[in-house]
């Protein structure tokens, strides 16, 4: 009876590695579903051309990295090659927070990043749980959330707070900061994630993402918008956060029109704002035209059946475009004014701060409707009406001046009796090719 035993215990012991090994295998096939199913079932031929298409489609990814590379990035740094590196970091310099990392940078990324494939609806950093990682997104995005304090009910709320998506990090604070985490994130989507250990962030990034924040803490004090963020060193860090510094070149037409999600303050340079009228030229005299019936003119222009192209000779449609005014150095826009036919071009080499609009207009941002005032200030400065008004009055001068001229010339016609003899000797010096 002891030996049966005994033989059902070796049996036990025998069983419990294998289902160890089976469970873990599992884990894995579950964990990696998501990229593993990348791989078509597609047999390889005779046909060498479809061979190489095939085998090119395996290689291929959903998102930013393909397999190959996420198998590099699963590999131990040992194992990765000076060749495999390079690879690599062309792949990462196209992620949007390595674009301003030095080529070093990259490489030292490179030899130590890990790949991590996180499912939707997992928790991935916990609010006030001491940090050991900074993450990477990419592919996927990010839910954060902040437990804030509700006084009426006496608990606390989990309350969304932002999102991160592709090419952009989260996790950094703690490290920098040396705290507990400032907030939790959360996967939305299933999510490809690169993770840097906390001795690699602080032996390759930490210092070049300090000298970034000090630079928009100093952006954010030359405005008096921010002055009543002081004492709230979390929202000042989350907008450190979550800001940019972006510079436009001269004559160069700033993406406020297309960027709808973000509001620029204005750090150094000027920028101009041009008022499109679209107008209608009839006889002499000049109509203003809706933007509806504009855009509905222009379609019809643009299509390949025009059958009255007669119209633009009786009734001529044409673009005006009027300088309307200037923002200056700690100047705000992009809060969402009324847009159409208006731009915004930099006269000379701008410098903008680039916060997101939708953050910017939270309650704790937006003491007193400040953004809401501003946007509605320039929206009645700026009127189509009144513009056409001035347009007609300089169109008025202009015709005046020009009979008047015309006039004078005709009272007292001039001949122009100038000889050759009489221009000097310097004017008329031409300069040749030696």
């Amino acid at each position: 009876m002891a030996s049966r035993k005994k033989t059902d215990e070796e049996k036990i012991k025998r069983r419990r590695p294998a289902k160890f090994r089976f469970k873990r295998l599992v884990h894995v096939v579950i964990c990696n579903r998501y990229w593993i199913a990348e791989i078509e079932d597609r047999e390889i031929g005779n046909n060498v051309h479809r061979n190489v298409a095939v085998i090119d489609r395996r290689l291929t990814h959903k998102g930013t990295l393909t397999i190959i590379e996420k198998k590099i990035l699963n590999s131990s740094p040992a194992e990765r090659t000076e060749h495999k590196r390079k690879s690599l970091g062309v792949v990462l310099r196209k992620i949007e927070c390595f674009q301003d990392l030095t080529s070093e940078q990259l490489d030292d990324l490179a030899s130590c990043a890990t790949f991590e494939y996180f499912e939707a609806g997992r928790v991935i950093l916990r609010e006030g749980h001491q940090p050991h990682a900074v993450y990477f997104v990419a592919d996927g995005e990010i839910s954060v959330s902040r437990l804030i304090w509700d006084s009426i009910e006496c608990t606390y709320n989990d309350t969304p707070c932002g999102n991160r998506t592709r090419g952009q990090m989260f996790g950094e604070i703690a490290l920098m900061l040396d705290c507990p985490r400032t907030a939790t994130c959360s996967t939305t989507t299933d999510c490809e994630l690169l993770c840097l250990s906390r001795r690699d962030f602080d032996r390759i990034l930490k210092h070049s993402l300090v000298e970034r924040w000090r630079q928009l803490q100093l952006a954010l004090g030359r405005f008096d918008y921010f002055k009543y963020w002081t004492n709230a060193q979390v929202r000042k860090l989350e907008c450190c956060l979550l800001s940019r510094i972006v510079t436009f070149a001269s004559q160069r037409k700033l993406p406020v029109d297309v960027d709808k999600g973000c509001a620029y303050f204005v750090l150094s340079g000027q920028c101009m704002i041009l008022q499109c009228l679209t107008v209608s030229k009839r006889k002499g005299s000049y109509q203003l035209l809706p933007i509806a019936t504009n855009e509905s003119f222009t379609a019809k222009q643009t299509s390949a059946n025009v059958d009255d192209a007669k119209l633009p000779q009786k009734q001529a449609i044409e673009h005006r475009f009027i300088d309307v005014g200037t923002f200056s150095c700690g100047s705000v826009f992009g809060l969402g004014e009324a847009m159409p036919h208006r731009m915004v071009v930099a006269r000379n080499r701008v410098q903008c701060l680039v916060i997101p609009r939708d953050w910017l207009f939270e309650k704790q941002q937006n003491v007193g409707n400040t953004w809401q005032r501003i946007r509605m200030k320039l929206d009645m400065t700026i009127q189509r009406d009144r513009l056409f008004e001035m347009f007609m009055r300089d169109q008025q001068w202009q015709h005046y001046r020009k009979t008047l001229v015309r006039e004078l010339a005709l009272r007292n016609p001039r001949q122009n009796l100038t000889q050759l003899s009489d221009v000097p000797i310097m004017c008329r010096i031409e300069q040749g090719k030696v």
